[in-house]
Parts: structure tokens; C-alpha cells; sequence
């Protein structure tokens, strides 16, 4: 029993010692990729800490150029001290005109990387990847646009998204990607709206507030807010919600030749501030709201959808529920039909609590 015991532990600590140990220290971990456009060449910029003591970390910048975004993490590894890493990668940005040429091979690259997990996140500069990220340096935070992305789907209006999810809309038959679209304002990195993809190719963005009707389309919302300026009660004014609960339910009709979508949109939002010239204390002019409400929904998000219809775009899935629908799928045929199919939408929307001066 003894020689057997003796036998495993000696196992043990040759395979630890077989092991490919790395020393934090002697490693130049990567926690941000950006990659631009520059003239004919590829821009590869880095964020990667430095731990002087425990609970401090400083953030440093490292860029280079190469004729293909391949040989960045190689010719990176040329002005570093130690190896570069990318085990604790949790972002990658792309400049728009890096974007519009196609993302899609960077995307494969990075997925085949067993280092790379598939909820690192992914994102679009309205200039250059490498201006948002010497601008997040700033912050001293090493996952901050991470933080942000997150913080955003969680509690603000922005749909789930990461690599996972990016990959999987982008092999779908009835789906586009879309990533978050950042741009500065002052010295802050600003979450601007969503980026529209065909394929991997951008094609244009969305604002915010088009991004939280995305959201209720696609996931439903818990926690989103909606500010927007809205006419009722013979006045227009600005009117504040917060979804506490949202949800879309959608019915396909295939009778005629163009499938007909009907949409059935609930929402339960508490109002932070109201239409004026309305007493919140009363239920009719509550009401009142939610009727306004109703109809304002209805016509953002056809017009939403219209709007994909142009671009030719279909972020909100509409081919995939069709498919799900249909007993011979024609992806081609489909694609030729998007632009002209018929929807409509109904909104229902309950205010259940108030918090807005009478």
C-alpha cells in the first residue's frame, strides 16, 4: 500500500513538471486587439498591464503594421520583451474602414485559437480602432470596453452578443451580426448604437435608441431605458421609460406568395417622465399615455424594420422564424423576397408604476 502510494505521488509530480508552465511575469498577456485600415497595410494596436503591486496595474499600448492582420500578433511579438499571449484576450475592435472590407477572415482566425473563448467581445470604431483604445488606457480599468459591452446588454439596450453569438448569426441562413459601434465623446469611449453586417462585411449603424427596440424584438428586456421626444395630448414633449419586462411574440402567415409577420410586442415599463400637461394621479391619463405609447411603438419599429428592408438586412432574425416556419426552405429565394415582406406590428403597453411628479 505504501510503494503504491509512494508510485502515485512520483506520477504526479513528473507530469507537473512536464507540464508548459508559464510565469506570469515572463508573458506579455493581451487584453484588447484593435485592427485599422492604414493606406495598404494592416494597423494592429494592443493594450497589455503591468502589475507593479498588488491591486495596482498600469495599461501600456503596443502597435505595429504588416501587409496582413496574420503577421500582427508575430510582429508585435518583435517589440516585446516577453511572449505575447492572447489567454486573456476579452475584446477585439475594428476600425469602420477596416470593417467595410470584411471582419470575417480576423473572425475565423481568432475562432480557431483554443486561447480565444467564445464570449470575448467584439465591436466597431466610428474612426480607428487604435483612438478608442489609447483613449481606454486612460481609465486604467484592463477589461473596460469589456465592462461596458456587458453592463450595456445587462441593464441597458444593447441585444446579447460575443463572439459566440456573432459567429452563429453569421452562418445562419436567416440572420445578420451586428456588434456594438463606439465612438468618443470628450475623452470618453461612448457605446453609439449598433453596427450592421453582410456577413462579415459593415454596412452601416443604428442609434441607441434603435438599438433598445432590437433588444425587446430580439431578447425581450428587463432593465432598458427609452427617452425619446413624442407628441400627445395636442403637445410634444420628451418622455422617459424604463422596461421592467418585454416581450415579442411573432406569427408567420404563408398563405401568399410573400410571407405576412404579424408581431405582438407587451411591454411593462414604470415611467420616469411623463407627457406634459397630464396628471399621472389619474388613471384615464394614464391610459391616454399607454395608447400614445402603443402607437408610437408600432410606427418605430416598422419603420425600424423598413429600414432594414433598405439595407437589405436582417439583424432581427425574420428569415430564421420564416424557416422555422416552412417546410421547404429557399435561402435564395427568401433574400429575394425580404425586401417586400409584409409585417405588423401590435403594442400593448402597460405602465404599472409612475415616479413622475404630478
Amino acid at each position: 500500500m505504501k510503494r503504491c502510494f509512494l508510485f502515485t505521488i512520483s506520477i504526479i509530480v513528473i507530469l507537473a513538471g512536464c507540464a508548459n508552465q508559464r510565469i506570469i511575469d515572463q508573458v506579455q498577456i493581451i487584453q484588447v486587439l484593435g485592427y485599422d485600415k492604414h493606406e495598404d497595410k494592416v494597423k494592429g494596436t494592443v493594450i497589455f498591464p503591468t502589475y507593479e503591486e498588488q491591486g495596482k496595474t498600469d495599461l501600456h499600448v503596443l502597435d505595429t503594421e504588416a501587409a496582413s492582420f496574420e503577421n500582427i500578433v508575430p510582429r508585435l511579438n518583435t517589440k516585446s520583451t516577453y511572449p505575447i499571449d492572447v489567454g486573456q484576450l476579452r475584446t477585439v475592435l475594428f476600425g469602420k474602414d477596416f470593417a467595410e472590407q470584411g471582419i470575417d477572415p480576423v473572425i475565423h482566425f481568432l475562432s480557431r485559437d483554443p486561447k480565444v473563448g467564445s464570449r470575448m467581445q467584439l465591436g466597431i470604431s466610428e474612426d480607428t480602432a487604435e483612438g478608442i483604445i489609447r483613449s481606454i488606457v486612460k481609465e486604467k480599468v484592463p477589461y473596460h470596453i469589456n465592462y461596458k459591452i456587458d453592463q450595456n446588454i445587462q441593464y441597458g439596450s444593447l441585444p446579447k452578443m460575443n463572439l459566440h453569438v456573432f459567429l452563429t448569426n453569421f452562418y445562419s441562413e436567416g440572420m445578420d451580426p451586428f456588434l456594438p459601434y463606439f465612438t468618443i465623446e470628450g475623452n470618453t469611449v461612448k457605446i453609439d448604437g449598433l453596427a450592421l453586417f453582410n456577413k462579415g462585411k459593415y454596412v452601416n449603424h443604428i442609434n441607441m435608441t434603435q438599438s433598445f427596440l432590437c433588444k425587446m424584438l430580439m431578447d425581450g428586456t428587463q432593465n432598458g431605458r427609452y427617452e425619446t421626444k413624442i407628441k400627445g395630448n395636442e403637445k410634444e414633449g420628451f418622455i422617459s421609460l424604463k422596461s421592467l419586462d418585454s416581450k415579442a411574440k411573432y406569427t408567420i402567415n404563408q398563405k401568399d406568395r410573400i410571407p405576412h409577420i404579424s408581431i405582438d410586442l407587451t411591454m411593462k415599463a414604470q415611467l420616469k417622465k411623463g407627457l406634459p400637461g397630464l396628471n399621472y394621479t389619474k388613471n384615464k391619463d394614464i391610459e391616454k399615455t399607454e395608447k400614445i405609447l402603443d402607437e408610437h411603438f408600432n410606427k418605430e419599429v416598422q419603420q425600424l424594420i423598413s429600414l432594414f428592408q433598405e439595407y437589405n438586412l436582417d439583424p432581427l432574425g425574420l428569415g430564421d422564424k420564416v424557416r422555422a416556419k416552412s417546410r421547404s426552405w429557399d435561402y435564395g429565394r427568401f433574400q429575394d423576397m425580404y425586401p417586400h415582406l409584409k409585417t405588423t406590428v401590435n403594442t400593448k403597453v402597460t405602465i404599472i408604476q409612475t415616479g413622475v411628479e404630478e
